[in-house]
């Protein structure tokens, strides 16, 4: 029986792969999960301050959210890695 981890991996590694035959790697950017904590957390405190959304912003009303990170400049620009 696979462990969690290898389930979580194997996904994610197939993913890798078809981006690797699409893209070439200074084409993918990856980002950290962790980036995007604050944007989600700002979300959810709009939506319990704002009473006229708290009623509609629930799984009824809202299929998914997709948060895009988009910039004219590369991270390479703003710190040495």
């Amino acid at each position: 029986m696979k462990n969690r981890s290898e389930k979580i991996l194997q996904p994610l590694r197939n993913l890798d792969k078809r981006l690797a035959e699409i893209f070439e790697e200074k084409q993918i950017f990856r980002v950290d999960h962790y980036l995007g904590k604050e944007t989600v957390q700002n979300m959810i405190a709009f939506r319990f301050a704002n009473s006229i959304f708290e009623p509609v912003w629930n799984k009824d009303y809202i299929d998914h959210v997709q948060i895009t990170w988009a910039e004219k400049k590369g991270i390479a620009i703003e710190a040495n890695f």
